[in-house]
């Protein structure tokens, strides 16, 4: 195997001074750019190599340091693998570098991702590669080199490094760089960490007692986001949702989410609080939404008894019983958050118009992920920006990119990223002018702990690098804002016409609940299980958000039904008035208060008034409408609508058919009257004809008549009849009568006689 050669100093010299003329190209003069000739205080780049290297042969290039001393030395070792199906020929490799460092964190991203491309006119040692067969590999012996011999002087930064493979027409090819530390050192303003703390994506509102259970017990989601994070230089971005979830279960929390939350108080991390339910300010402005929603109530998930108010022992047994206090939502979502007014949108989907419905709803600082802003080009901004007037702090995409590597090895399918290279990027980046003054920012994803293999070790690794020092966000903020721009992102089109559904309906339901005795039972769950649907963490969940949602609108549904009025059938009225009964439903697990309201359809009905009545939950109750025929026969038809005592309609109306019969009444009344009257006229007439018989019949020879006919009839009575006194034989029956009513009108009392005679 043949070794590198090292090429003398006098040819490398040569080799630099003519390309610097521009007498000589380098083996990649394809897609080389030139070094001017003066030592300058960067290198010139382009974007896209005007030719790439074929993939005839894979190269790989070891080192045996990544950093290099100005008295250290370092080894390359070269490996060419034919990973063709075809024999290579015989071609040469030829080991590289330039004179001057990759001087910003973009050429140094740049040059590893090959999107450009560098001259490098140092050939430090070149070596014959035999024939390869398919599949067969080639290593050169390694290289030893020292920083003089690669032309490192004095000047602190990375150095590209490139092993290239020619044979024939193929040009294959490896990269790496070195880092000089000549002592002198270079550092960053700082960096910043900022994880959040939020729970599974769900559509309760708040967190059901099962869930909490589980995800604060060891092992569990939240669990391991505070294990990992608690205590260390991290700046912790929280959901109150998870706080409020844990505290409105009082006295029943379980003790395991009782626990994490007394940790969580106790922790030395900075903080910030994020949007209830982690929701999505981005997803929230484009649905329409003048101002981020925040919760308003939450009552709704508050039971008195997990409340008992606290003992007085010095309270006798008479006393008057305590009531609970229910907490209030300050209260329930309260956090002593060292950063205030910081919204954190879901990356990559803010729009300009976004940040200023956050400004103007209080949010002081918009925090923006990765690629959020359109890269500068002459060197890497700090954290701090503003956008159209509007305060920013940036992720740095490089930084976060390789620091999420660190703490989620594999993740997209790489290795994890190597202590070595994020060192090296720093690096670059510290070589940028005023790169000391400037601070930076890189997050974690949401969900991060589910992939995660062990952050508190990837900090510990970050704390070693000399070139950056972890700081918190207050430090970021307190630096001098940049402008920048922002790219073309926005949330997907189809969640935002779901979100725009979303409010729509939540608005109805706003509607609706003025007809509960307490409408902030109603419109306070709406508000929290809406930004439970607005959460970040479900941007990449489509068809689990989209059954959360269609699940959702179901449910606003039936509770938009939840007050009916139950189907009536026809009335027949067929009295000047009458009373109408309606039955209405209330299918709600709230107390509410309805109104019906009754108009006829023509004249023939007049509705006395509206009625109210308060219906229990689960209950039906009996509606009674006084209604009065106006004129003559006929059919009418009722509009029956119920409405909320602010006037807002509950449910559609309906209608119901009354016929109007209100002359039989008079009928009725008129047949029955003049029965009456007969009846009344055939007594009265047969007691005046009974009176007027008795003053004109003698009743004595009438009943003597009739006696004698019963004595003649009846032996018995004949012979009682002949022992009757003698006196009374042949007597005048009206002799007394005569001599009583035909008195002498004109006789004085003393004409009278003293005594009236008697009739035995």
């Amino acid at each position: 195997m043949t070794r590198f050669r090292p090429l003398k100093r006098t040819r490398t010299a040569l080799i630099a001074a003519l390309t610097a003329m521009g007498v000589l190209s380098a083996p990649l003069a394809a897609q080389a750019v030139t070094i001017p000739a003066a030592p300058p205080t960067s290198i010139t780049v382009k974007q896209e190599p005007a030719a790439a290297p074929t993939e005839g042969a894979a190269v790989s290039l070891t080192q045996s340091s990544p950093t290099i001393a100005p008295d250290g030395t370092i080894t390359f070792t070269t490996t060419i693998t034919n990973s063709t199906d075809s024999a290579l020929a015989a071609g040469k490799a030829t080991l590289s570098s330039g004179p001057l460092p990759l001087s910003t964190l973009e050429q140094f991203t740049g040059w590893f991702d090959r999107s450009i491309d560098v001259r490098l006119p140092y050939a430090l040692a070149s070596v014959s590669v035999p024939a390869l067969a398919p599949g067969e590999s080639f290593t050169t012996d390694p290289v030893t080199l020292t920083a003089e011999q690669l032309e490192l002087h004095s000047v602190y930064g990375n150095y590209a490094v490139r092993a290239y493979y020619v044979t024939g027409p193929e040009i294959s090819e490896a990269r790496t760089s070195v880092l000089f530390d000549p002592g002198t050192g270079a550092t960053t303003g700082g960096l910043a960490i900022a994880v959040p703390i939020t729970a599974p994506p769900s559509s309760a509102g708040l967190i059901p007692v099962e869930s909490l259970t589980e995800w604060t017990a060891p092992g569990g989601i939240l669990s391991r986001e505070l294990d990992a994070a608690l205590d260390r230089p991290v700046t912790l971005a929280i959901d109150p949702m998870i706080l409020a979830s844990i505290r409105s279960l009082g006295t029943t929390a379980p003790e395991s989410a009782t626990n994490w939350l007394n940790r969580l108080q106790n922790a030395s991390n900075p903080s910030f609080v994020l949007q209830y339910a982690d929701a999505d300010a981005a997803l929230q402005a484009q649905a329409g939404a003048e101002a981020l929603l925040a919760p308003t109530s939450l009552s709704y998930g508050l039971l008195p008894a997990n409340f008992p108010p606290p003992h007085d022992s010095t309270q006798g047994s008479s006393s008057t019983p305590e009531t609970s206090d229910l907490p209030t939502l300050d209260q329930l979502t309260a956090w002593p958050a060292s950063e205030q007014g910081i919204v954190w949108p879901g990356s990559d989907s803010v729009k300009a118009a976004d940040l200023k419905v956050i400004t103007a709803s209080g949010g002081h600082t918009t925090l923006l992920d990765g690629s959020a802003l359109e890269p500068e080009k002459a060197s890497t901004p700090g954290a701090h920006r503003t956008v159209d007037g509007n305060d920013v702090l940036a992720a740095e995409p490089t930084l976060t990119k390789l620091i999420q590597d660190l703490v989620h090895p594999g993740l997209d399918g790489q290795p994890g990223a190597d202590l070595t290279h994020i060192r090296a990027a720093f690096a670059a980046l510290a070589t940028e002018r005023g790169a000391d003054q400037r601070s930076y920012l890189v997050t974690l994803p949401r969900g991060w702990a589910d992939t995660a293999v062990n952050l508190d070790a990837a900090i510990a690794q970050l704390s070693t690098i000399p070139e950056t020092h972890i700081v918190s966000l207050d430090t970021l903020r307190a630096q001098p804002a940049v402008e920048g721009t922002l790219a073309e992102h926005s949330v997907p089109g189809e969640r935002v016409k779901a979100a725009k559904l979303l409010l729509q309906r939540e608005q109805d339901l706003n509607r609706f609940a003025g007809a509960l005795e307490d409408p902030a039972l109603l419109t306070g769950r709406e508000r929290a299980q809406l930004l439970s649907l607005f959460a970040v963490a479900w941007r990449d969940q489509g068809s689990a958000w989209n059954g959360a949602v269609t699940e959702h609108d179901e449910q606003t549904t039936a509770t938009l039904g939840g007050i009916t009025l139950a189907p009536t059938t026809q009335f027949n009225m067929v009295s000047w008035q009458s009373n109408l009964g309606f039955s209405v439903r209330n299918d709600l697990p709230y107390t509410v208060k309805v109104t019906l309201d009754v108009e006829s359809d023509n004249l023939r009905l007049a509705i006395d008034s509206s009625v109210t009545r308060e219906i229990k939950p689960f209950a039906t109750e009996k509606f009674t409408v006084p209604v009065r025929a106006r004129i003559g026969n006929g059919q009418s038809t009722l509009s029956l609508s119920l409405h909320a005592p602010d006037g807002t309609q509950l449910g559609a109306a309906s209608s119901v058919r009354v016929n109007v019969r209100a002359d039989w009444e008079i009928i009725g009344s008129v047949a029955l009257g003049s029965l009456v009257f007969l009846l009344l006229a055939g007594g009265l007439f047969r007691t005046i004809r009974k009176r007027r018989r008795g003053a004109v019949d003698p009743a004595p020879t009438i009943e003597t008549s009739d006696s004698a006919q019963d004595a003649q009839s009846d032996p018995d009575a004949q012979a009682a009849a002949d022992a009757e006194p003698a006196s009374n034989v042949g007597a005048d029956p009206d002799a007394a009568t005569r001599s009583d009513t035909q008195a002498d009108p004109d006789a004085g009392p003393d004409s009278l006689p003293e005594k009236a005679p008697t009739h035995g």
